[in-house]
C-alpha cells in the first residue's frame, strides 16, 4: 500500500443521526472513531466527519456560476457545521482551469459571523480546507484515500515537525533594508505565476500524478490564504503535470543532495526553464517527500530570470502525513517567503546580514523556526501570519519587481494616527494602546510587535537583562488594540520577569535595566467580501526604560483585605522616581477588577497625585470576593497591580435598626435614633460613659476612672489608628484583654500604653467587626472595666 495510508488501522462507527435544522444540507455526517491511530494522538482532539462527495460536488459546481455566492456548510474544529457564503478563486491559470475543470477552489465568509473565513479545494480526491477566525486557524483534511472520512483540527494541535530551513541571510542580494517607523502595504493585488515540480517520492506518496497535482493546488490555495490576508499577494499555478515526476528511473532530481541545495538548485531552475519556459513563470519551487526542511536558494529572487526557480520544500510525509497543514504553512509558505524577500525572524542564533531577527528564541510567525530550535522553541509550529518586519521585507522587495500582474483592490489600508513615545521605570509592567480607522469600514485586527533586532553574535539567553533583541514574543492579531507587557495574567500573579523560558511559556519580560525598546502597532484590515485581499499598516514608537526609576509598586493591600462599600480606604505605592524627569508622571488613575484580575473595568479614581498615597471611597455596586487594584499613570503607560485579593461587601444593618453598620454609632445595638450625648461617635445605647467624663455610667461618682473607647479605625491614615485608653498611664500595672464574640482571647497586654493597632497576639491582622474588651487597672481583674468595641478599617 502507498505510504500515504500505511499503518492506517481505523475502526470507526458512523453516527447517522439526522441533522434536523431547517434547510440543512445533508452532505456531512458526524463520525466517531472507535480506535485511535497508533502513530498519533490527533484523533483524541480532532473532530471526524464523513462527506457525501457527490452531493457536495453538485453544490460547488453550481457555485462556479452563481451570482452573489452560494452557501455551503463545513465543520469546524469544535464539531459544529458553519455556514459560509463562498465564491470561486483562481489558483489555476486560465489554461489549466479549462484543462482540469474538476479541481475547484473557493473562498468564503461566515454567514452568521464575517470574522470566520475559509479557503478550500475540492477535486475528485476530496476536500481540503483552511479555516480561520481572526487569524486563528483550523484545517479539514481527508483521513483516508478516497476523501470520504475527514478530520478537522486546530493547527495548534498538530504535532511537532523536525524541519529546518537552510536558507541563510547571507543569500541576500544586498543587506536587508532599514525598517521604516511607519509603513503600509499598497492597495494593489499582485499575482505571481508559480511553477511547481514534484519528485517521484512526492508523487508516489500521493498515489500518482493526478492526486499529486490536486495536492499542489490545495497547498497553493492555503498559501494564498496566508499571503492574501496581509500582503494582497496571490500565486497562480502555471505548470502542468509534465513536471510532476513519478518514475524514479527517469528522475531529473536523482543526483541532487538536498542537504547541499545551494550547489544543486540550478537543476530545478534549468528544468523549469526547459519545461515551462523562463518567460512563463515568476517563481519556481520543488516539492519533495523524504528529507527534513527546505531551501529557497536565495532571498529576494522572484522575477529574477536566473534565480527565480531555485526553491524547494520537503516534508517527511510518510512519518508526519496526518499533519499536511504543517507542510503548507511551516515549510512552503516559509520558503516562498524567502524567495519573496523575507529573512528569518528568530533570534536564538545570529544571522549576519539580517536586520529582521525581531522575535525571541525560535519565534512563532511564518519566517520563524518554531518547533525546530530545541530549548529555544516558543511552540510546536509557526503561526500562519507574518511578523510585521516580514511584511515590510516582502513588500519593499516586490515593490521594485515588475513581473507580477497588478490590479487595484480598491481596499484602502488602515490609517493609524500619530502615537507618542514614552519613558517608563524599570522592572515595571506597562500597557501598549493604539487606535486606527479604515475608510472602507472594514473590520480591523491588531497586534503589538517588537521591532528590536538582535545585534550581538554571542550565545542567546532570554532574560530581563537583555541588551538587544526582543523582550516579548509576537502574538496573533486580534480584535483588541492593546497589549499588556507582560500579559495581564502574569502581572496579576506578580510575575513580571522571565528568564530562560521553555516551550509554551509566555516569553515576555519587563526589563530590570535601562534600554530603549521599539514597539510597532500593527493593523490588518479584513475586507467584508471574501474575494478581497487585506492590507497591513504599522507605526513604531519608542519605549525608553529608565534605569534610575522603578520598580513602581502598590505597597498596600499586599495581604487579603476586606472593604465595605462606602468606607474610605487608603492606597499606598512606591513612587520610585516616576514623578521626576524624565518620566514626570504627575497623575494616576485607580482601577478595580471584580473578576480576579481578568478585566479592570471599574474606575475608582482619576487625577490622583503621584505622591505614593491616596484615600478613596469604596463605591456602591462593587461587591466581589476577587477584587484587585490597578494603578496606572494617566499620561504614561506604566502600571502596577496590588498583590492580594480584596473582598468588598455591602454595608449591612446587623442590629436591624434601619441604620447601616458603617454609619451606625452602635452597629450591634438597636438604636434607630442614633442619640450620642457626649458626641464621641458612640451612641448612648452602647456607650458606657454617656456624658464622656471618663466615669462609667454605673460609677459616675468616681473621677479618676479611665476612659475606654468603643471603636477605633487602624487603617493607616494617621487618625485613630491605635486603641487609646485615656488615663491608662495612671495604672502602670494594668492589663488589657480583647476577646472575639465567641469569647476567645485575641489580644493581651500588661502595662498597656495605647499600642494596640488591631492585630492578633499571633501577629495577624484581625478582621473588621465587634470585640469585647476587659481592662484591669491592677492586673488582677478585681478592678476592671468591660465593654464592647468595634474594629473598623
Amino acid at each position: 500500500m502507498k505510504y500515504f495510508y500505511k499503518n492506517i488501522s481505523l475502526l470507526w462507527l458512523l453516527l447517522l443521526a439526522s441533522l434536523s435544522a431547517e434547510g440543512q444540507q445533508h452532505y456531512w455526517r458526524k463520525a466517531e472513531l472507535k480506535q485511535q491511530r497508533s502513530d498519533t494522538n490527533l484523533s483524541a482532539v480532532a473532530q471526524y466527519f464523513t462527506l457525501d462527495k457527490d452531493a457536495f460536488g453538485r453544490v460547488l459546481r453550481g457555485a462556479t456560476t452563481a451570482r452573489g455566492g452560494t452557501i455551503v456548510e463545513i465543520p469546524n474544529a469544535k464539531g459544529q457545521l458553519i455556514s459560509y457564503r463562498i465564491t470561486p478563486t483562481q489558483v489555476l491559470s486560465d489554461e489549466l482551469a479549462q484543462k482540469y475543470p474538476s479541481i475547484l477552489t473557493f473562498e468564503g465568509v461566515g454567514v452568521d459571523d464575517d470574522s470566520q473565513r475559509i479557503r478550500f479545494t475540492f477535486s475528485d480526491f476530496g476536500l481540503d480546507a483552511i479555516m480561520q477566525q481572526n487569524l486563528h486557524y483550523a484545517f479539514v483534511e481527508a483521513e483516508e484515500h478516497g476523501g470520504n472520512l475527514y478530520r478537522v483540527y486546530y493547527y495548534s494541535d498538530a504535532g511537532k515537525i523536525p524541519l529546518e530551513c537552510a536558507t541563510l541571510a547571507a543569500q541576500l542580494p544586498q543587506p536587508s533594508p532599514t525598517q521604516r517607523p511607519t509603513y503600509q502595504t499598497k492597495a494593489v493585488q499582485r499575482t505571481f505565476r508559480i511553477a511547481i515540480a514534484c519528485t517521484p517520492q512526492y508523487t508516489e506518496y500521493f498515489w500518482g500524478k493526478d492526486e499529486a497535482f490536486a495536492q499542489i493546488v490545495n497547498t497553493l490555495n492555503r498559501v494564498n490564504a496566508v499571503y492574501g490576508q496581509q500582503l494582497s499577494v496571490a500565486f497562480q499555478l502555471v505548470s502542468d503535470k509534465n513536471i510532476i515526476f513519478d518514475d524514479k528511473t527517469n528522475d531529473p532530481f536523482s543526483s541532487i543532495n538536498y542537504n547541499d541545495w545551494d550547489y544543486s538548485s540550478g537543476v530545478l531552475q534549468q528544468l523549469l526553464d526547459d519545461k515551462v519556459g523562463n518567460a512563463n513563470y515568476d517563481i519556481g519551487h520543488l516539492f519533495h517527500n523524504g528529507n527534513n526542511g527546505g531551501n529557497a536558494g536565495c532571498i529576494g529572487c522572484v522575477c529574477s530570470p536566473d534565480r527565480k526557480g531555485q526553491g524547494f520544500s520537503s516534508y517527511p510525509f510518510a512519518r508526519m502525513g496526518r499533519f499536511r497543514s504543517a507542510f503548507d504553512i511551516d515549510v512552503v509558505a516559509h520558503e516562498i517567503g524567502h524567495q519573496m524577500g523575507a529573512t528569518h525572524t528568530f533570534s536564538y542564533r545570529r544571522e549576519y546580514g539580517s536586520d529582521s531577527q525581531m522575535e525571541p528564541g525560535s519565534g512563532s510567525t511564518i519566517m520563524s523556526y518554531a518547533g525546530v530550535s530545541g530549548s529555544y522553541d516558543l511552540q510546536a509550529h509557526n503561526d500562519p501570519y507574518f511578523h510585521h518586519r516580514s511584511v515590510y521585507d516582502i513588500s519593499t522587495f516586490i515593490d521594485i519587481t515588475s513581473c507580477a500582474t497588478e490590479q487595484p483592490t480598491h481596499n484602502t489600508p488602515p490609517d493609524i494616527p500619530d502615537l507618542p513615545s514614552y519613558t517608563i521605570p524599570k522592572s515595571t509592567a506597562y500597557l501598549l494602546e493604539g487606535t486606527a480607522t479604515d475608510a472602507d469600514g472594514d473590520s480591523l485586527l491588531y497586534t503589538w510587535e517588537q521591532a528590536d533586532n538582535r545585534t550581538n553574535g554571542s550565545g542567546y539567553y532570554f532574560s530581563p537583562l537583555l541588551n538587544n533583541g526582543a523582550t516579548a514574543r509576537s502574538l496573533p492579531p486580534s480584535t483588541l488594540p492593546y497589549r499588556y507587557i507582560p500579559r495581564l495574567s502574569r502581572i496579576v500573579a506578580g510575575t513580571l520577569t522571565q528568564e530562560n523560558p521553555k516551550r509554551n511559556d509566555a516569553w515576555e519580560t519587563v526589563l530590570n535595566k535601562g534600554r530603549t525598546l521599539h514597539w510597532s502597532f500593527v493593523v490588518i484590515d479584513r475586507p467584508n467580501a471574501a474575494n478581497q485581499m487585506g492590507n497591513t499598516a504599522y507605526k513604531t514608537i519608542e519605549v525608553v526604560v529608565n534605569d534610575d526609576a522603578g520598580p513602581f509598586v502598590i505597597t498596600s493591600q499586599s495581604q487579603p483585605t476586606t472593604w465595605i462599600m462606602g468606607e474610605k480606604v487608603t492606597i499606598n505605592w512606591n513612587v520610585a522616581g516616576t514623578d521626576q524627569a524624565p518620566i514626570s508622571a504627575k497623575k494616576m488613575k485607580l482601577l478595580l477588577s471584580t473578576d480576579g484580575g481578568e478585566t479592570f473595568s471599574v474606575t475608582l479614581a482619576t487625577g490622583l497625585s503621584n505622591t505614593g498615597k491616596a484615600v478613596i471611597e469604596v463605591p456602591a455596586g462593587t461587591k466581589t470576593t476577587k477584587g484587585r487594584l490597578m494603578l496606572k499613570a494617566e499620561d504614561n503607560i506604566f502600571l502596577a497591580v496590588n498583590a492580594a485579593t480584596i473582598t468588598i461587601k455591602e454595608d449591612t444593618d446587623d442590629d436591624g435598626d434601619g441604620v447601616y453598620s458603617l454609619h451606625d454609632n452602635c452597629p450591634h445595638t438597636y438604636n434607630p435614633d442614633q442619640t450620642d450625648t457626649d458626641g464621641d461617635g458612640i451612641g448612648d445605647a452602647c456607650d458606657d460613659d454617656i456624658d464622656g467624663d471618663g466615669i462609667p455610667n454605673e460609677q459616675d461618682n468616681e473621677i479618676d476612672q479611665v476612659l475606654i473607647p468603643n471603636a477605633f479605625t487602624p487603617n493607616g491614615d494617621g487618625i485613630n489608628d491605635f486603641y487609646t485608653i485615656i488615663r491608662a498611664e495612671r495604672y502602670p500595672h494594668n492589663t488589657l484583654y480583647i476577646y472575639d464574640t465567641l469569647g476567645n482571647e485575641v489580644y493581651r497586654a500588661k502595662g498597656y500604653k495605647n499600642q494596640w493597632n488591631g492585630y492578633h497576639t499571633n501577629g495577624k491582622r484581625l478582621p473588621q467587626g465587634a470585640y469585647q474588651y476587659l481592662f484591669s487597672t491592677d492586673g488582677s481583674k478585681q478592678q476592671e472595666k468591660r465593654g464592647w468595641l468595634y474594629l473598623n478599617y
